[in-house]
């Protein structure tokens, strides 16, 4: 009786072994998805707006470091950028900020906890954000409006980012 209950349980772990085993090998690490959206004023700041502002929802995936970066109009007047997939490399994610290239220029997004720009909304988000006229509270990590082209040089962006 000992015996074979000893045989059941070495059958029924080798077996959950394998198991664990396959499933890690199956599961790529280097395959990174994030979403979020990126948040445009004409304005230069986030609240306010002379005549537009506009939000598109955004997915990055990257595998193995490269990868594309996809935004869809999801609200505003019009649909200014003249682009809507973007090259993306040198993606790093750390607790307390996530870095890569996006079309060879350089975003930096940091790790917001409490999002007070936003009542909340975006609490425990990566984000990168500028504006010509933005008050200092409002600029976040490193990103430029120029990176998409049809915005101009003086827009507040706001991109947030989630690993998804």
């Amino acid at each position: 009786m000992r015996r074979s209950f000893f045989l059941i349980s070495a059958a029924s772990i080798v077996a959950a072994s394998a198991a664990i085993a396959l499933l890690l090998q199956s599961h790529d690490s280097s395959i990174l998805v994030l979403h979020g959206s990126l948040f445009v004023s004409d304005a230069g700041r986030s609240h306010g707006g002379f005549e537009y502002n506009a939000e598109w929802e955004v997915m990055v995936k990257v595998d193995h470091g490269l990868g594309t970066m996809n935004l869809e109009l999801t609200t505003g007047l019009g649909d200014a950028l003249e682009k809507h997939e973007y090259h993306v490399e040198d993606i790093s994610v750390e607790s307390d900020r996530l870095t890569m290239k996006v079309e060879g220029q350089p975003i930096v997004l940091v790790w917001v906890d409490s999002d007070e720009i936003w009542d909340h909304m975006y609490d425990k988000y990566y984000i990168a954000s500028w504006g010509g006229d933005a008050p200092p509270e409002e600029l976040r990590g490193t990103i430029s409006p120029t990176i998409f082209p049809g915005l101009a040089d003086h827009y507040y962006v706001e991109l947030r980012l989630r690993v998804k």
